[in-house]
């Protein structure tokens, strides 16, 4: 599943010195009053004078992006009350955690902060979520999990995004049906459609193996996005994996009307879709025109595929062609005699013989039915000698020696009809 799971493009928004509570919180209309109510029963604190200088100055310095002078002048600051040391904790582990390499040290302060519970309403709702944030960060999920929900229930506020981590943490712990729940939540809350919680339902459901329903939750992704060509040819692949080819093609069809379809095997997979719906000339145009632009790399498989698409085509010219050019590109007798073949059933015989000729010169395991069908195409152009003699190496053979016999002995009597003595 790396092809869906890469499309999991969860990624924490940047982190704020300063980090509040979203500005588009969506707190309930019914749990306004209790919002107001929780703000008022945190507020009225304020920092000692002495710490609000040092805040005041520390601030200072980092808007001037002097952030290891304004940490040093925090570091220094040896708080004396719960409100001013909580409130120094969160200062500190906020900056801490915009520099790579020390969300550990971020966290302990963010924790510290927490645990006393006397920051205002708002600061202490960001810092339980920063924490989940840089836990979800360093990939402690069970911690992240644990203050996202806290998050929730302390501020009240409905933000999609945290219902989208809680997802995504769900999805990382291998809890993929209850990942499914939050993301669900996330779709409904989200004013601009994100396509993130519908890739997690997405991948939730392949990774239990409920196709059917991952294959929903695709459609989905393609009438909210119709725009990414990533969504077409997924779904196009998650019909054929539950066999549903005839969905498979018109999506992928669709797709590829719409120009979304852009590499080999995408061109491949509706190529193969097509004969499976027994519609193999589609197929082998489709090959065709991108063989021709270079999309499919010549190859011996490519062109014989191509021919072999032609022949269900009945289109045996095309074929005959297609088979010349693999044969050649990898000296295979069995190609040269599947050309031979369409010519004979062109009724090219003379063709038909240099074709099998060359089968032979290359090699083929059963080189009876190649001199049997020499035979045939010489038949045909009342060339009795030429078909005898072929027959006859045809007799020689295991496989062929008892049907060479009877076509030998018709071989023999045509051609005495003909005034040709053998």
């Amino acid at each position: 599943m790396n092809s869906v799971i890469k499309f999991l493009t969860v990624s924490l928004t940047a982190l704020s010195i300063f980090a509040t509570l979203p500005a588009s919180a969506k707190v309930p209309n019914d749990k306004l009053e209790e919002v107001e109510r929780r703000k008022k029963e945190r507020g009225g604190q304020v920092l000692g004078q002495r710490v609000g200088k040092k805040i005041g100055a520390a601030f200072e310095l980092y808007s001037e992006d002097k952030v290891n002078e304004a940490l040093e002048l925090l570091l220094e600051i040896e708080p004396k009350g719960a409100f001013d040391k909580a409130y120094v904790d969160r200062f500190i582990g906020n900056m801490y955690a915009g520099i790579e390499g020390k969300a550990p040290v971020a966290l302990e302060r963010l924790k510290k902060a927490k645990k006393a519970d006397v920051l205002p309403f708002t600061d202490h709702a960001a810092t339980i979520k920063l924490i989940a944030d840089l836990s979800l960060q360093e990939r402690d999920f069970e911690t992240a999990l644990k203050h996202y929900q806290e998050f929730l229930d302390f501020s009240l506020d409905e933000d999609p995004t945290t219902y989208l981590r809680m997802a995504n943490v769900l999805y990382e712990m291998k809890e993929y049906d209850k990942a499914i729940k939050p993301a669900r939540r996330a779709i409904e809350l989200f004013e601009t459609p994100n396509q993130n919680p519908y890739i997690i339902i997405m991948a939730s459901y392949y990774e239990s193996k409920k196709y059917k329903e991952a294959t929903k939750a695709v459609e989905d992704l393609v009438k909210v996005f119709p725009e990414n060509p990533k969504w077409w040819t997924q779904l196009g692949s998650f019909y054929m994996t539950t066999e549903d080819y005839e969905r498979g093609l018109s999506t992928l069809e669709l797709a590829y009307k719409q120009g979304f379809l852009e590499t080999e095997n995408q061109i491949k997979q509706l190529a193969q879709l097509y004969s499976t719906n027994g519609i193999p000339y589609k197929s082998a145009v489709v090959q065709e025109k991108h063989l021709k632009e270079g999309l499919i790399k010549k190859s011996r498989q490519s062109l014989s595929v191509l021919a072999s698409t032609y022949r269900n085509a009945k289109e045996f010219a095309k074929a005959a062609e297609y088979y010349g050019q693999a044969a050649q590109l990898a000296n295979d007798g069995d190609l040269y005699k599947d050309q031979g073949n369409m010519l004979l059933a062109l009724e090219k015989n003379k063709e038909a013989v240099v074709a099998y000729n060359k089968a032979l010169d290359a090699g083929v395991e059963r080189k009876g039915v190649v001199y049997m069908a020499i035979a045939e195409a010489h038949f045909y152009q009342r060339q009795w000698k030429q078909a005898h003699k072929a027959i006859k190496l045809a007799m020689k053979e295991k496989n062929t020696a008892k049907s060479a016999a009877s076509w030998e002995a018709y071989i023999r009597e045509a051609a005495e009809r003909d005034g040709v003595k053998l």
